[in-house]
């Protein structure tokens, strides 16, 4: 007679699904309901769970209904100043929940954020404790460089860039030590690099707009480069990268359209100081100062490779991330920057939102082919790098897939050309 077969077993692992899936629906939504608590210690426990529920599942089907009453109850343990922890999970818990945002419209998101925006920046300028500073900081810039309008991206740009020029004179810090100085300042650094991407990496961007920027912030970055602390050296290195990421493609692309027009006769803009500036990184690239450790002079050293290869030679750095065994390759500062942002904020849920997040495809513009429901990819993805949809590129990116491809497009275009002119003669 055959052994029964165990049935029961088989089915146990969608029945423990379903029953994971309800109870960490129920205890985000307790958690959100238990924000309006008086007691300060339920509300930071009810924000411990949001913040780790946000990171690590798609929620916006399970919150869109209560989206305002959220962001509104966030805004309160933000503001209340009852305890330092609860108002840093309250400014993480609003990043989070901007990520995860699926199907709003433009105007929608930007409502939403106009709702935080002023909270905020209030935060970053009066509050006196650093963690709330800088976790206001991070936030602001997060969500800026999500949901804004391209005004309002600007202004918090000049907003974050007046903190760092100015030392944050007018940000409430006479009482921070220099080494919180150092990581506000960091931080605000990584803010304006991350919005600076908003801006001139995306939609159209007028040449003209975009040098007259880079002349007036590189200054103050080269200051930074001089900093006593390594990660205000790396955060203004990766910044100055940027920008000259930028004006390369499109001084390279120009270069490129128009190296056959004997007419066309113009002078490139320069920046003053470009000797100085490679000398400076080119020392940071070797740092060998013994009065350093050893650890933070092995980080620098790899990242200001990379920084001088950007800058004297426009080399894009690469960076690939691993998931389900397919490789995503993320070229260049204007991807790896905002990438980065945005691992910061999701920790350990960084990966998965990687995987399913709509929004993050539409940032990076590549196509994995995972589905939340099966957790795998699809065979039939497109091969090109992080599967570019090149109808929503805009004017920055197009530049930057002609560069990456002039030798063969270049090589095609000629071969065209010699075919019509020369046809063959049968």
């Amino acid at each position: 007679m055959p052994p029964k077969r165990n049935t029961k077993s088989s089915s146990k692992p969608i029945e423990d699904e379903s029953i994971e899936i309800v109870n960490w629906i129920d205890k985000l939504n307790k958690a959100i309901d238990d924000l309006s608590e008086s007691r300060t210690s339920t509300r930071e426990e009810s924000l411990e769970i949001i913040v780790s529920t946000f990171a690590c599942h798609r929620v916006f089907s399970h919150i869109e209904n209560r989206l305002e009453e959220i962001l509104t109850l966030l805004k309160k343990s933000l503001v209340k100043n009852n305890s330092v922890k609860e108002a840093c999970l309250a400014a993480k818990a609003i990043a989070l929940t901007f990520i995860n945002l699926d199907h709003l419209s433009e105007s929608e998101g930007d409502d939403l954020y106009r709702k935080m925006l002023n909270s905020l920046r209030n935060k970053i300028k009066d509050c006196e404790d650093i963690d709330i500073k800088i976790s206001s900081l991070q936030t602001l810039a997060l969500i800026t460089y999500i949901a804004a309008s391209d005004i309002d991206k600007q202004l918090v740009r000049n907003y974050i860039f007046d903190l760092i020029e100015t030392d944050g004179a007018e940000f409430n810090v006479e009482e921070l030590s220099s080494q919180d100085m150092d990581r506000l300042l960091c931080e605000a650094a990584r803010a304006y690099g991350l919005l600076y991407a908003a801006s001139f990496t995306s939609g159209f961007v007028n040449f003209d707009v975009l040098w007259e920027e880079f002349e007036k912030v590189m200054p103050v970055h080269e200051i930074m480069l001089e900093s006593s602390d390594k990660d205000n050296r790396i955060a203004s290195g990766e910044n100055i990268a940027l920008m000259f990421e930028t004006v390369n493609i499109f001084l390279t692309s120009n270069e490129d359209e128009e190296e056959d027009d004997d007419d066309y006769n113009t002078v490139k803009p320069e920046y003053d100081n470009m000797d100085g500036l490679i000398y400076t990184l080119r020392e940071l690239s070797v740092d060998s100062n013994r009065h350093r450790a050893k650890s933070d002079r092995a980080e620098q050293k790899s990242v200001f490779r990379d920084i001088i290869k950007s800058v004297e030679e426009n080399i894009k750095p690469v960076e690939e991330l691993k998931i389900n065994g397919r490789i995503l390759t993320f070229r260049g500062w204007a991807k790896i920057i905002p990438l980065n942002a945005f691992r910061r904020c999701l920790g350990q849920g960084f990966q998965y939102h990687v995987k399913v997040n709509p929004m993050m495809k539409e940032i990076f513009r590549y196509s994995t082919g995972f589905s939340s429901r099966h957790q795998q990819f699809d065979s039939d993805d497109s091969d090109d790098e992080i599967g570019f949809n090149k109808s929503s590129l805009s004017n920055v990116d197009r530049k930057f897939l002609y560069d990456e491809n002039k030798k063969a497009r270049t090589k095609q275009i000629r071969n065209a050309r010699l075919g019509k002119e020369n046809p063959p003669v049968y």
